[in-house]
């Protein structure tokens, strides 16, 4: 009867850490790709705006410029903001801090990416900016409700 029970636990110690495990090597990958991307982000930018003008690339490069741009601001604002923070937090919360910061890094480099953007096409005007505003604060209170 002992043995059964010392084997019971054995196998539930050894599933919590392996569950434990997976969850670090998840978080480890994710962080692994916003380090990888916030370079592949700063390395497409700094060539893009060194080697050409905007007239040069024309829209399909100032795309990809605003794109590498908004890849680069997420990522480096999660990774700076995460490490931040990381210390504070219960190893096993790490995960799900991470996909706080990554959320809310993204509507911060939303908001500056559009709002940059509007501003090069000369469209900025503070009726289009209060409506990307609300916008952002509907889907942000949608995915904090779900």
């Amino acid at each position: 009867m002992k043995c059964t029970q010392l084997h019971a636990e054995s196998n539930l110690c050894h599933n919590i850490a392996t569950v434990r495990l997976a969850e670090t090597n998840r978080l480890v990958l994710l962080l692994s790709l916003s380090v990888m991307g916030a370079l592949f982000g700063v390395s497409i930018l700094s060539f893009l705006t060194l080697t050409s003008s905007p007239r040069d690339i024309g829209a399909g490069g100032v795309t990809i410029w605003f794109i590498s741009l908004f890849v680069t601001l997420m990522t480096s604002l999660c990774l700076i903001r995460y490490s931040l923070v990381r210390r504070r937090t219960v190893p096993d919360e790490r995960l799900a801090l991470y996909g706080r910061k990554l959320r809310s890094s993204t509507v911060i480099a939303l908001i500056v990416t559009v709002a940059l953007a509007m501003q090069s096409l000369r469209t900025l005007n503070i009726g289009d900016v209060l409506l990307f505003l609300l916008i952002l604060a509907i889907i942000e209170l949608y995915f904090r409700t779900k």
